[in-house]
Formats: C-alpha cells, structure tokens, sequence
C-alpha cells in the first residue's frame, strides 16, 4: 500500500451515535448516490441517442457504487458552516485503511451521456464529478464497491469547533479518552475548561488532573473519578 495520505471529515455533534460509530468503530458510512446532499449526483445530460425509460437502467448502475466523502481542507470556514453545525461539530482527522483507491472530485462540467455508453463504468466516471458551487469542499471520494457498506478508516485526530456545546465535548472527550486514548483531541479556538481540574494538552491525548495531590495520588484512577463526577453532575443539570 501507498503511503498513508490524512483527509478530514466535518461532523455535527446531533446524532451522537454516528459521531462515536466513526470514532470508536473507526469507518466511514458509504452512502448511495441519492443518500448525498447535492440533488444533481448521479444527474447527466442525455444526448438524443438515449431511448427513453433507459433512467431506471442508469439508476441501477449507479447504485453499484456506495461513496465515502470527505475532504482534503483541514479548516474551511464553509465547511465548518455547513457540514460541521456552523462550528458547533467538529473535524475527524483520518488516515485510510487498506489499499482503497481515492478519487479527487472534478469540478469541470460533466461528460454527457449517449446510448453507447450507458455502462458500469461510465456511472463510475460520472459519480466523480459535481457542479462548480461546491468546488469549497475540495472533496475526495472512495467508491465502495461488493455490497460494502463502511470503509476503515485509522483516526488521528479530533478538532472542536468555537461554538461546539461544552457539555456534549466534555462527555465525547471522556468517552474518548478510556476507550480511544490515543486520539489526539484538539480545539479550533480557546474555550473555557471546567474549574474543578486543569487540562493540557499532549500529543496524542487530554489528560484531566486532580489539583491536589496526596500520598496515594494515581492519576489513572483520578480521572476515572474525575469522569464520573463530570457525568453524574452534567446529567443532574440537564434533568433540573
């Protein structure tokens, strides 16, 4: 395999579980065409070659493809906007697994079809190509293919955006921290931590301290507690 190229997914912190599926379980969902938020995937111009009633015949050629999106730009303020809930989400930082071939998006206008070339392959040409609005997104794409639905991924890293909700970071940033330790969790500007410890940042992890000290300090065994502690109190909040 190729050396290992980093890509960035922007993600809302809204249905949570799909965040800690991709975190935890490390892949990415590959969606059909009609699955992803642009409306002309897929959408070609047809010369007058092409017989009608031939759409349902390119439809299902299509959908032999599952697509894995994301982007080459670590921080673009559009993207953050849009696909990361106007810097409340966050970004994913990854590597891919396996020897999966990436596809940088075309943003030329798009191959027109003919009779002669309603093929397999001719869908796969077309699904890497989009209309020049999205041209912000620097997008690459994975195309799926044999029934697969997810692609595996290795996650290096993830950044909270500005106006990311202190408690929804909080609880990922201990999830990650006992099941994921060695992702790196980073923040896209400063944000105030909790009073109760102090936070630093490590290469590869937050560690969150006890200020005192005593004999039989363990800091393992203290931010365990000190998780606990965020979470029964956070829920107490949330249901006051």
């Amino acid at each position: 395999m190729a050396k290992s190229k980093v890509f960035y997914k922007y993600k809302s912190l809204d249905n949570f579980e799909f965040l800690l599926d991709l975190l935890l379980r490390e892949r990415l969902y590959a969606a059909l065409h009609h699955e992803l938020n642009d409306p002309m995937e897929g959408v070609v111009k047809i010369d007058g070659t092409v017989p009608k009633g031939k759409e349902q015949e390119w439809d299902s050629l299509l959908k032999t493809f599952r697509i894995a999106c994301f982007s080459r730009d670590k921080d673009n303020t559009l993207m953050w906007a849009h696909y990361a809930d106007g810097a409340r989400g966050c970004v994913v930082e990854f590597e891919l697994l396996d020897d999966h071939k990436v596809h940088d998006i075309s943003y030329l206008k798009k191959p027109s079809l003919n009779n002669g070339n309603i093929t397999r392959d001719k869908a796969k040409e077309i699904l890497l190509y989009k209309e020049k609005p999205w041209k912000y997104e620097a997008e690459s794409r994975c195309l799926v293919e044999g029934g697969e639905v997810f692609l595996p991924i290795r996650v290096k890293s993830v950044r909270f955006g500005s106006r990311a909700e202190r408690s929804r970071v909080d609880i990922l940033k201990g999830i990650l921290s006992l099941c994921k330790p060695e992702i790196d969790i980073r923040y896209r500007s400063e944000q105030k931590m909790l009073a109760a410890f102090s936070v630093e940042m490590s290469k590869t992890r937050v560690h969150m301290q006890d200020r005192i000290r005593t004999q039989d300090y363990c800091p393992q065994c203290s931010e365990v507690r000190a998780l606990q502690k965020m979470f029964i109190n956070g829920g107490r909040n949330n249901h006051s």
